[in-house]
C-alpha cells in the first residue's frame, strides 16, 4: 500500500511540474496547466482522499497568502479610490454574470455563483505576470492592485452571504446576511487586533528558528480557518484574516519567504483537485454560456479598466493596458466552480471551469502584450510631462508670447 502511494504521489508530483513547465515555456499561466491535468487523469479512477485533504490545505495556503499582501493601514489610507474603483468594477461586471447565471438556469444559487466568478479577476495569475514582466512601476499597475484588494476583500464577504445563499441547509436572505454579519464582525475583530495589538504580535512571531514560526504561524491560519468554519463561514475567509493579521507586523517579509514554497506546493494540488472534480463530458452543453461570458469577460474588465484608467488620468495607453491586466480569472472563480459541483450545480461548475481556462490563457496572452497592443491602438503617445506638452516655465502665466512682462 505504501508503495503504491509512493507510487501516485510522486507520479503526480512530478507531472504536475512537466506540465507547470511546459505552460512557463509557451508564456502561459501555470493555473490552466494543472487543472487540465487533472481532467486528464481523472478516467484513471485515482483515490481523491488525499487530494481533497491537500486541496484544503491548498486553498486555505493560497487565501492567507494573499491576505498577507494587504495591509491594513494602507487599505485605510488609500480607501477612497480603491472604493471608487472597486465599485465601478463590481457595478459594471457582476450583474452581468449575474444575468448569465439566470439564463443558464439553477435559480439564485447558479446566478450568485457565476456573477461571482465572471466578476473577480485572478490576482494570483496578475501578480505573478507582473512581477515576472518587471511591470511593477508601471502606472497602470499601482491602480490594478487597488481593484484587486477591493475585488478579492469584497469575493471574502461574499463566501460569506454564499454560506447563507447557497450552502446552508435551507438557504434563504436571512441567513445569508446573518452570514455577512459574521463575516462582517470577524473582520473588525482581526482589524482591532491587527491595529492596536501590533507589538504584542511582534514580540510573539519574533522567533530564531523558522521551523518554529512555520510552526507558530500555520497553526493561527489553520484555527482561524477553523474558526470561521465554526461561525458559519468559509474557512477562507479564516486563512484571508490570518495573512491580513500577520501583514501588520515586521515579520511580513519572513512570512512571505517561508510560505511561498509550500503555498505553491497546495496550491498545485489545489487546482489538480479541481480538474479532477469536472466531467469534461458535461462540456458540450454549457459551451455556449461559456462562450459568452468569455467574450463579456474580455469586452468589460477592458472597458471597465479603461473608464477607471482614465478617470485617474492615466494616458489612453496606460488605461488600455489596466483592462487587459484585469483580464484573467483564476482562484477564486475555481473556489466558486467547486462549490457549485458541491451543491450538485455541475452544468454550472463546468460553464465556470470553462470561462476560468477561456480567461486565464486569453488574460495571460494580453498581459504580456498589453504594452504592443497598446502601442497599436494609440500609435500617438500621449505627453506625460509639462515638458512633452509645450510647457516654457519662462512663458508661465502668458497668453501670447509677447504679452505682458
Amino acid at each position: 500500500m505504501h508503495h503504491d502511494f509512493l507510487l501516485g504521489a510522486g507520479a503526480l508530483l512530478a507531472a504536475l511540474a512537466l506540465a507547470g513547465l511546459l505552460f512557463n515555456r509557451i508564456g502561459q499561466s501555470v493555473i490552466p496547466a494543472f487543472i487540465l491535468l487533472g481532467m486528464a487523469v481523472r478516467p484513471f479512477g485515482l483515490d481523491t482522499h488525499l487530494v481533497d485533504v491537500l486541496s484544503t490545505v491548498g486553498v486555505v495556503l493560497l487565501l492567507f497568502y494573499m491576505g498577507l499582501e494587504f495591509s491594513v493601514g494602507a487599505l485605510l489610507r488609500d480607501r477612497r479610490r480603491i472604493l471608487r474603483n472597486g465599485g465601478l468594477d463590481l457595478l459594471v461586471c457582476f450583474p452581468a454574470g449575474f444575468v448569465v447565471g439566470l439564463w443558464v438556469g439553477g435559480g439564485l444559487a447558479a446566478a450568485l455563483l457565476l456573477g461571482g466568478a465572471f466578476y473577480v479577476s485572478s490576482s494570483a495569475i496578475i501578480a505573478k505576470s507582473t512581477i515576472e514582466l518587471r511591470r511593477s512601476a508601471n502606472p497602470e499597475t499601482e491602480v490594478a492592485l487597488g481593484v484587486l484588494v477591493f475585488e478579492d476583500l469584497f469575493m471574502a464577504l461574499f463566501l460569506a452571504v454564499l454560506s447563507g445563499a447557497v450552502l446552508a441547509a435551507e438557504p434563504s436572505a436571512a441567513a445569508a446576511f446573518w452570514g455577512m454579519g459574521k463575516a462582517i464582525a470577524f473582520f473588525g475583530a482581526v482589524v482591532v487586533v491587527a491595529l492596536y495589538a501590533r507589538p504584542l504580535l511582534d514580540r510573539l512571531f519574533d522567533l530564531e528558528d523558522d521551523e518554529l514560526f512555520l510552526l507558530l504561524a500555520g497553526g493561527i491560519v489553520l484555527l482561524l480557518s477553523w474558526g470561521a468554519l465554526a461561525a458559519g463561514l468559509s474557512e477562507a475567509i479564516g486563512a484571508f484574516l490570518a495573512g491580513l493579521l500577520l501583514a501588520e507586523t515586521e515579520h511580513k517579509e519572513r512570512a512571505h519567504r517561508l510560505f511561498a514554497p509550500p503555498q505553491g506546493l497546495f496550491a498545485a494540488v489545489f487546482f489538480l483537485g479541481f480538474g479532477l472534480s469536472l466531467d469534461p463530458a458535461t462540456f458540450g452543453g454549457v459551451w455556449l454560456p461559456a462562450l459568452v461570458l468569455a467574450v463579456l469577460g474580455v469586452a468589460l474588465k477592458v472597458g471597465v479598466g479603461m473608464w477607471i484608467g482614465r478617470h485617474d488620468r492615466l494616458p489612453k495607453r496606460s488605461a488600455l493596458a489596466l483592462g487587459l491586466t484585469l483580464v484573467p480569472r483564476g482562484e477564486f472563480s475555481i473556489l466558486l466552480a467547486g462549490i457549485a459541483v458541491t451543491v450538485g450545480l455541475a452544468e454550472v461548475g463546468a460553464t465556470i471551469a470553462l470561462l476560468v481556462l477561456a480567461l486565464s490563457l486569453v488574460g495571460t496572452v494580453g498581459l504580456r502584450f498589453a504594452p504592443e497592443i497598446a502601442r497599436r491602438v494609440f500609435p500617438r503617445r500621449e505627453p506625460r510631462t509639462l515638458a512633452e506638452r509645450g510647457f516654457r516655465p519662462d512663458l508661465a502665466g502668458f497668453d501670447e508670447p509677447g504679452g505682458r512682462g
